[in-house]
């Protein structure tokens, strides 16, 4: 799931931000959450009392509170977020400088550009190291999802497989699911039995997998064509420029 703020006093401006993110999310299979705010005094003010997101589209020029002035009181409780200014105003990007900002695009932004900038920074979250986390044999272990090919589910036990190494663990592949819906990283349930790592896929047909190990898993059938829409959309995610 990503946490998306947009944060702009023109209400039309707002809702057809939030209108381009939602379709390009859907586009490449990214799960969103997008929340609205009219002035940088809301938004930095929401952050101080404990909320958090991953990338926020700002505007420079507001009531109440600018965009640079919102990002100073936001970097002092987030350090990670990303920021996107978009604005009117090029005369702004040095000021903005010291609050780090992701990128800067200037008004009025394509759809095109957008897209683009939404894929750089979907990558550049996806990029940091995300654990996968459980417990074998009274010990607590941690591998980073980044580096698992696929969960493999065979009885009571998942085989969790990296390009190292196969790990264990007593547990159900429904539930590992579902605790997956908040990384930032896709998985294909393409089988009963397999969860798999899209980032590691290396080849895919009508009703199998290849992984990156050479492991070639098949796909069920009742999940095929969904498998096959959401593969080839997130092709267009990551290699279409």
């Amino acid at each position: 799931m990503l946490n998306i703020a947009i944060c702009d006093d023109d209400i039309q401006i707002t809702g057809k931000i939030e209108r381009l993110l939602q379709d390009i999310a859907k586009r490449n299979f990214v799960d969103t959450e997008i929340e609205v705010f009219w002035n940088g005094k809301s938004l930095a003010d929401a952050i101080a009392a404990g909320e958090r997101y991953d990338v926020i589209y700002l505007d420079i020029e507001m009531d109440k509170e600018d965009g640079i002035s919102a990002a100073r009181r936001i970097r002092t409780y987030d350090k990670n977020v990303r920021i996107i200014y978009v604005t009117s105003h090029e005369s702004y990007m040095r000021e903005s400088f010291e609050v780090r900002p992701f990128q800067f695009l200037v008004k009025p932004v394509t759809d095109k550009i957008m897209e683009k900038c939404f894929k750089s920074v979907y990558e550049d979250i996806n990029s940091e190291d995300f654990y996968f986390r459980y417990s074998y044999q009274r010990m607590n272990h941690k591998v980073p999802i980044k580096d698992i090919l696929y969960f493999e589910s065979n009885k009571r036990k998942i085989f969790i497989v990296t390009e190292q190494e196969i790990l264990e663990l007593y547990g159900k592949l429904n539930e590992i699911e579902e605790t997956l819906k908040t990384c930032k990283i896709s998985f294909l349930r393409v089988h009963q039995s397999f969860l798999v790592n899209y980032k590691h896929i290396s080849g895919q047909s009508y009703d199998s997998v290849v992984m990156d190990n050479g492991q070639k898993i098949s796909i069920s059938e009742d999940r095929r064509k969904i498998i096959s829409e959401q593969y080839c959309s997130m092709e267009d995610t990551f290699y279409v420029d």
